[in-house]
């Protein structure tokens, strides 16, 4: 390994743990009383370094929000290019999403609770990768449902697009659902968490597959 690429190694490492401690630290205090001190504490770096890596606490927080959508992007991708039939990969883009909520909370959180109106006119490189991130899973997703229509697996007037908005609004709500209310619902229904998202994910890609589950 060369100078260059060991240094680089280095700085990774470095960035890498930094995250990890606001990671824990935003789930501990919330994202609002997290201070660099406290990050910087946490992770074992001065505040000087800290800086040398983020420009303030809100790039630590859209690195954290990139790296979520990076794992993601991967698990989506790897999901539809396999050779699975369409409710196949479906249930495994679906299984992504679920581990997408539990290993990367704060950006699942962050991604659905976004609106357009927070995206100031000057992006920092963070949000623009944010950004690519969303538009190149998205076209994943649309790809794949396009996929669908073309095998004759998907209804030939559905548009896959609109199709990936209603999709991933649906499947996020029924995440969400079940983390804050699952275990009532379950109880309630006799059935485990699992059995309901499974039914909901379900339901959900019913309304556009040619022949129903």
């Amino acid at each position: 390994m060369g100078r260059e690429n060991k240094n680089e190694a280095v700085a990774a490492l470095h960035r890498e743990r930094i995250l990890n401690a606001a990671e824990v630290l935003f789930s501990e205090k919330g994202f609002e009383g997290t201070t660099i001190e406290n990050i910087s504490k946490a992770s074992g770096y001065s505040r000087r370094t800290v800086y040398a890596y983020y420009e303030s606490k809100d790039d630590i927080l859209h690195r954290i929000i990139e790296k979520g959508l990076v794992s993601l992007r991967d698990g989506i991708k790897a999901a539809v290019m396999s050779d699975d039939d369409f409710v196949s990969c479906y249930k495994r883009i679906c299984a992504e999403m679920v581990r997408y909520h539990k290993d990367c909370p704060h950006s699942f959180e962050n991604v659905n609770g976004a609106r357009s109106g927070d995206i100031g006119a000057e992006l920092s490189p963070a949000v623009k990768e944010i950004l690519a991130l969303g538009t190149e899973i998205n076209g994943l997703l649309a790809d794949f449902i396009e996929m669908g229509i073309e095998r004759g697996e998907v209804r030939s007037g559905v548009v896959p697009m609109m199709t990936v908005y209603v999709l991933w609004s649906g499947i996020s709500s029924l995440i969400s659902l079940a983390e804050t209310k699952g275990e009532f619902i379950a109880k309630q229904l006799g059935i485990s968490v699992n059995k309901f998202l499974e039914y909901g994910f379900e339901q959900l890609i019913d309304s556009i597959l040619e022949e129903r589950i």
